[in-house]
């Protein structure tokens, strides 16, 4: 069993699970992503041409100006609003499971609490064109991309009424997407979520009593010993968690502390699109096909006398976690995981090219 300081959960690893006898299908998945292709499909809301399906777009970065350097006011110049001729589009969740309810109290009754699920949901439209793995992106669009969910979450912090803002991605029906065409997701919150309090707390005990950042220490720690080290570059390291929850779960973290994403510099968002796809590209191979969460895990943000200050003893992360096992009654019953997949195991496939599933 293996501890999670940060989540405070245990994980049994345990891959003798693997060589389990089974009745009933896998968890599906995609065939190996290949070279996208650029082609839209009739009837996908998100596909270019079919705009009008979906939400009048809140951000966009057009095909005619895909320049980082170009200015939010320079992208909308030469292209009608709603209309074909972008790269990646903003648009309001149109089935969301958050609400913009100005009230945020909470409520009682009896022994119960509730409050209003209030917040606010963007979907991210990666590429005009239909796609459906992200590996299969090349280099030029990740950089797109990253810089993009930068903007949108920065674009959200401004807003000065968000305590927390969740970037997300689900590819494929294991890991909850309900669409094919390559898609995430931001969710803006007016309350911190629980997992969230419960790393805050932890980094901040931690802190205090060790004068040091734990995901500093501990990526002195993988970087020294590559016992589950996958990559390194010159601002990132990418390593598989000692007390990894899904088999094959990979971390993306910046070798600078750095409490909140919106921080980065633009090197380091260069750096972190090239091993993004090096990462994923490396995940297709292991794991061929395999369905998977991408989650931005960032600090939180308190409200200041000067604006929202983000938590100084975070440290943002990009989590990838591979959905190939399911929870089952143990999981649920117990609240602990269960890894048929070693992370030493893992990062070995990972950084040798080896094929595991």
């Amino acid at each position: 069993m293996r501890y999670s300081p940060v989540y405070d959960t245990w994980t049994a690893i345990c891959e003798k699970r693997a060589a389990r006898p089974k009745d009933y299908e896998e968890v599906p998945r995609m065939a190996p992503a290949a070279s996208a292709v650029h082609i839209s499909q009739p009837g996908c809301p998100f596909c270019e041409g079919n705009e009008y399906e979906t939400p009048g777009e809140v951000d966009v970065l057009l095909s005619s100006s895909v320049s980082k350097n170009t200015s939010d006011s320079e992208l909308d110049r030469y292209r009608k609003p709603n209309s074909s001729g972008w790269m990646i589009r903003a648009v309001p969740n149109r089935f969301p499971f958050l609400e913009a309810d100005p009230e945020h109290t909470l409520q009682h009754f009896g022994p119960h609490i509730a409050m209003p699920n209030t917040g606010k949901q963007e979907v991210l439209v990666e590429v005009p064109f239909h796609e459906k793995q992200l590996a299969a992106l090349n280099g030029e669009e990740f950089q797109y991309l990253i810089h993009f969910c930068h903007r949108r979450i920065r674009q959200l912090q401004k807003e000065k009424k968000w305590r927390y803002v969740q970037f997300f991605k689900n590819q494929g029906p294991a890991a909850g997407a309900s669409l094919e065409h390559l898609h995430s997701q931001i969710a803006a919150l007016r309350s911190i979520p629980p997992s969230v309090c419960t790393e805050q707390t932890f980094l901040t005990d931690y802190a205090q009593k060790n004068g040091t950042c734990w995901h500093c220490e501990v990526l002195k720690y993988e970087l020294a010993e590559k016992w589950r080290l996958v990559e390194e570059t010159a601002y990132f390291a990418v390593f598989c968690p000692f007390a990894s929850r899904f088999a094959g779960e990979i971390h993306i973290v910046p070798k600078r502390h750095v409490p909140c994403f919106i921080q980065s510099r633009r090197e380091e968002l260069d750096d972190l699109a090239e091993v993004l796809q090096s990462t994923l590209r490396k995940l297709e191979k292991t794991l061929s096909g395999c369905d998977f969460n991408l989650v931005l895990r960032t600090s939180p943000w308190t409200p200041t006398v000067s604006g929202m200050s983000a938590d100084e003893n975070f440290h943002w992360r990009l989590e990838i976690c591979p959905r190939i096992t399911r929870q089952a009654g143990f999981e649920l019953g117990t609240g602990c995981f269960v890894n048929p997949i070693a992370p030493e195991t893992m990062a070995a496939a990972l950084f040798s090219g080896k094929k595991l599933a």
